[in-house]
């Protein structure tokens, strides 16, 4: 009897070991998620800031900036790669609306910085007029991205309770 009591004891406070250190899909996604939008907005500070050593003429710093926003929203890809493991087992719609926006916005940053990037090497060969065509075409493709920018930050703000909850906001 008092070994059953042992036993039953010891397997409680498996039960309730193991239950900490499982994380339910909602748990996985939020934990990754936070990361995307770190990289989301460290790449669009490097992005700027790229932009703005373009409009001075500092080619190296604009080179380093728009390679650290590159790196930032492929980071951002993978981790969103890893997000859709689990985006299947999602219940909640404006969560699945929001991350569909989420991918969209990151992988048009990610074509903008690559548009960048290769301004960068044309003004760094003395091809201005290339340069301004790529520098062009990457922020029309930046725009995109920010209006899905501006959608997702809408739905955040329509929905607060479950984006707190998420530990989004």
């Amino acid at each position: 009897m008092k070994r059953d009591i042992i036993l039953i004891a010891l397997l409680l406070i498996a039960a309730v070991a193991v239950s900490g250190c499982i994380n339910s899909p909602m748990d996985n996604v939020n934990d990754r998620l936070k990361t995307v939008n770190t990289d989301i907005t460290e790449g669009d500070t490097d992005y700027n800031a790229a932009l703005n050593a373009i409009s001075s003429g500092d080619f190296s710093t604009a080179d380093s900036n728009i390679q650290t926003a590159r790196d930032k929203f492929a980071d951002a890809q993978d981790k969103f790669n890893e997000i859709e493991n689990y985006e299947s087992d999602l219940n909640e719609t404006v969560y699945t609306d929001y991350l569909s926006i989420v991918k969209e916005e990151v992988s048009l940053k990610k074509e903008a910085s690559d548009g960048l990037y290769l301004a960068v090497q044309y003004y760094i060969s003395g091809d201005s007029s290339s340069g301004n065509s790529y520098t062009n075409a990457a922020n029309s493709v930046m725009k995109q991205a920010v209006t899905l920018q501006n959608q997702r930050n809408a739905i955040v703000e329509e929905n607060p309770d479950l984006f707190k909850k998420a530990g989004i906001i």
